[in-house]
């Protein structure tokens, strides 16, 4: 099993959304709020007291053989060509446990 979480700009999440529940056999999504900044160059501008972006962060975790679908969902549906589009982390899960 693998845990994918990706930080997306939060106006893209519907489309994501939509486009992961197209997947068969999706297994399901969590999201929640999220802010943060990426590599920033030093001559670019920003509020110095508030650096931080408002972001979108979804947490899914699927078998393996779905990884490659979800990740080509979340990265079609998440890119719009500026920098800041967001990222996609994929981490083995070596167990989980039903509550």
């Amino acid at each position: 099993m693998k845990l994918i979480t990706a930080v997306v700009r939060p106006f893209t999440l519907d489309k994501i959304v939509v486009a992961l529940e197209e997947i068969e056999n999706f297994p399901g999504i969590t999201v929640t709020d999220a802010e943060g900044f990426g590599q920033r160059l030093r001559t670019t501008s920003y509020d110095a007291l508030n650096p931080f972006k408002e972001k979108k962060r979804i947490e899914i975790a699927c078998n393996d053989d779905l990884v490659e679908q979800i990740v080509a969902a979340i990265r079609k549906n998440a890119h719009t060509g500026k920098k800041g589009d967001g990222i996609i982390f994929i981490l083995p899960i070596d167990n989980a446990v039903l509550i």
